[in-house]
């Protein structure tokens, strides 16, 4: 009879520093985000892995079964605060719902963002997923993203920092926002 030997996953290997666009799902049709209150306590958990880990978030949205990053990250430093971030929410949201097995699917995506074109159109396509998924009509609707910050139109998750993103557009002044503004809602 043979025995089955169950292997874990190798680990990632070096992650250089960098800006990443982070993307992790839930393991099937599985909600991740069921209500407001799961969303607040992922932003609680993202603003202490982002001030341990010494990260710069740059946008970010939660769907109902993903969420994007838009994160710069020192060397190595991106795995253990995903691992951080992502094991004790999971483990939270199965007892608060009285559910057992995983809430996450497969690993996490880290695509490096390599240049200032990629930068823009992940920053827009983070913005506009809500959107494309049919839960809003305009990016400024959807409360649970950073955007409404970003381009100046209310106060954001403090955890949030727009400025390099807003420096692509000239800064902080409202012709800046006007041009960010247009740059993500009209396609």
């Amino acid at each position: 009879m043979r025995k089955l030997v169950l292997m874990a996953r190798q680990a990632r290997g070096h992650v250089p520093d960098g800006t990443y666009h982070v993307t992790h799902r839930s393991a099937g049709p599985i909600p991740m985000f069921v209500d407001d209150v799961d969303r607040m306590e992922f932003c609680r958990r993202l603003a202490r892995t982002i001030a341990r880990f010494s990260w710069t978030c740059r946008s970010f949205v939660l769907m109902t079964t993903h969420y994007h990053l838009l994160v710069d990250v020192k060397l190595d430093l991106l795995q253990p605060g995903m691992h951080r971030l992502n094991g004790p929410y999971a483990q939270q949201f199965n007892k608060r719902h009285g559910r057992s097995g995983h809430l996450r699917g497969d690993r996490y995506s880290a695509t490096p963002v390599e240049s200032d074109w990629h930068m823009l159109r992940a920053f827009r396509y983070i913005a506009r997923n809500p959107v494309r998924a049919g839960l809003c009509s305009s990016p400024a609707e959807w409360p649970w993203s950073s955007y409404r910050g970003a381009a100046g139109l209310d106060a954001d998750f403090a955890f949030v920092d727009h400025r390099p993103v807003r420096a692509y557009f000239g800064g902080e002044s409202e012709t800046a926002l006007r041009l960010l503004r247009s740059f993500v809602e009209l396609l």
